[in-house]
């Protein structure tokens, strides 16, 4: 044992380094955390390090510097619904899962009283009026049929509405429902009575 004696401050500080950095296995792992999936702009509760202006945001002009980000980790930790519907219109049905619209604009500090834009990967953009998220709760799906949506597919976020089992969305065509959502950006009082953007 002796012969280990000279090792032993060693060892010590690979054990404490050990105690420090590993992870257990219900432990997160700091990276499970993951990028950013979702940006709310001009948010009146802006995160605390907002995402650098380029790519598509430059693109499509929207603002990040008071920006609230959004990992799939602070997405998953809020209110969820599941929403049984069709889409494309008259397809058969999925279950799709996610949080509420409401509970994400809330937790960016945005009044319900505001309407909103979301944009997706494509351009494509939504505005979405605040009567209408208030009265039918539509969610911003991250699974269908228990499956993430896949980036390139419909994710890794989409506008779901509850359009089968609301009669006054019975007929609601696709416009407002925005796939490959990554920024949300609030828009003027009475700006937005539920229309969509350019065409996909």
């Amino acid at each position: 044992m002796r012969f280990l004696l000279p090792l032993l401050p060693l060892l010590l500080s690979a054990l404490t380094l050990g105690s420090v950095t590993a992870c257990g296995p219900g432990d997160p792992a700091p990276e499970l955390n993951g990028p950013v999936l979702l940006i709310v702009a001009q948010a009146p509760e802006p995160g605390e390090e907002a995402p650098d202006a380029e790519g598509l945001y430059v693109t499509y002009s929207i603002p990040t510097q008071d920006a609230r980000t959004f990992t799939r980790q602070d997405l998953a930790s809020l209110r969820w619904r599941q929403i049984e519907s069709d889409f494309p219109a008259g397809s058969r049905a999925r279950v799709f899962e996610g949080p509420r619209l409401s509970a994400v604009l809330a937790e960016a500090g945005v009044r319900p009283d505001t309407s909103v834009r979301l944009t997706g990967f494509d351009g494509y953009e939504a505005e979405i009026d605040a009567r209408m998220i208030d009265r039918h709760e539509p969610i911003l799906a991250m699974r269908a049929d228990g499956r993430a949506l896949a980036t390139g597919g419909l994710g890794p976020l989409m506008l779901v509405w509850p359009r089968s089992n609301r009669g006054e969305l019975a007929d609601m065509e696709d416009d407002l429902w925005a796939w490959g959502v990554f920024a949300i950006t609030p828009v003027a009082p009475d700006a937005a009575s539920g229309t969509a953007g350019p065409d996909n």
